[in-house]
């Protein structure tokens, strides 16, 4: 196992954690509604920072980092867990949660525990340069572009203040142009990575 691929997996868990607590940092005057400008700024960056699709791709990157099967899928499972403790940890520390925040949030961790090891893998069965490598390489742009529909990002009631519809919108948008972007960057790899085998096969021939 890697030392380095190891650090690096605590130091993307860490500045996840910190980004995503940093995001939750609000003001008196975005509480009165005196800064609704940036409140829809601050729910934006909020809800790209704590979108499920990045929390998955930072198990999968984790995974990707260790390379080798069983240690990615431990790597996803420590990812989830450090960006967890750290979230909660520091926002604890300074006076962000009381302590009643580490039970309220047990699903969280226990979340952590089941799904991190199967990314972790889909991090390690990424580096393939198969079909497998391919669908591995899939898994998080698509879950970017199904989130903001499985969420209801586009749908979000006309009663809640404008900023939160602004932020549901932008936030799907990035979140679905990101996804299909990287969608079609995949696969056009793949195409060549596949084009590039025929040609040798046939040279070889």
């Amino acid at each position: 196992m890697s030392r380095r691929g190891w650090t690096l997996v605590v130091v993307a868990a860490s500045v996840l954690a910190l980004a995503s607590l940093a995001s939750n940092v609000t003001s008196t005057s975005q509480l009165e509604g005196r800064a609704d400008i940036l409140l829809a700024g601050r729910l934006t960056l909020s809800q790209l920072v704590n979108a499920g699709a990045v929390w998955a791709g930072l198990a999968v990157l984790s995974g990707w980092l260790v390379r080798r099967p069983a240690p990615a899928a431990a790597a996803g499972v420590v990812a989830l867990l450090t960006a967890c403790v750290v979230h909660y940890g520091v926002g604890t520390a300074f006076g962000m949660f009381d302590l009643t925040v580490w039970a309220a949030n047990l699903h969280w961790l226990l979340a952590a525990l089941v799904v991190g090891g199967p990314l972790g893998l889909v991090g390690a069965i990424a580096r393939r340069s198969d079909a497998w490598g391919v669908a591995a390489r899939l898994v998080v742009p698509l879950g970017a572009v199904l989130e903001p529909f499985a969420v209801g990002r586009f749908t979000t009631p006309a009663i809640l203040p404008w900023p939160n519809r602004v932020a549901d919108l932008i936030s799907g948008l990035v979140l679905l142009v990101t996804g299909t972007v990287g969608c079609c960057r995949v696969l056009a790899a793949g195409r060549r990575r596949t084009a590039t085998r025929g040609r040798r096969a046939t040279a070889e021939i």
